[in-house]
């Protein structure tokens, strides 16, 4: 019984690595999509730049990040007008940070099988 045990708890602690990981993972490529956000968003008053935030929730299961401007004007800008070409300044950030995010996912799997 001692064996089993040992296997519950070994993987009880990969789980809480695997998750403590991914946590800081998710915050990581929030933040630096956010980051990447403001640098593209055009500035005119500072509003839509400063309007740029990040929220990350993590539960036992399921761990999400968001960011994005939160202004009535934004999807405007980001998807344009008749009168306005689109410059979409968050996608450009993700197609930045999602690589790196999934290549980083990749390895923090492995590593945490590895021990």
């Amino acid at each position: 019984m001692d064996d089993l045990t040992r296997l519950a708890k070994d993987m009880d602690d990969a789980a809480d690595r695997l998750h403590d990981r991914a946590e800081d993972l998710v915050r990581a490529s929030t933040l630096r999509t956010e980051a990447l956000g403001k640098a593209n968003a055009p500035v005119l008053t500072g509003l839509l730049r400063s309007s740029i935030t990040s929220q990350v929730d993590s539960g036992p299961a399921r761990i999400t990040g968001e960011t994005g401007p939160d202004i009535t004007y934004d999807v405007y800008v980001h998807n344009g007008t008749s009168r306005q070409p689109p410059n979409p300044f968050m996608d450009a950030a993700a197609d930045v940070v999602q690589p790196h995010y999934y290549a980083a996912a990749e390895r923090i799997g492995g590593q945490v099988l590895d021990g």
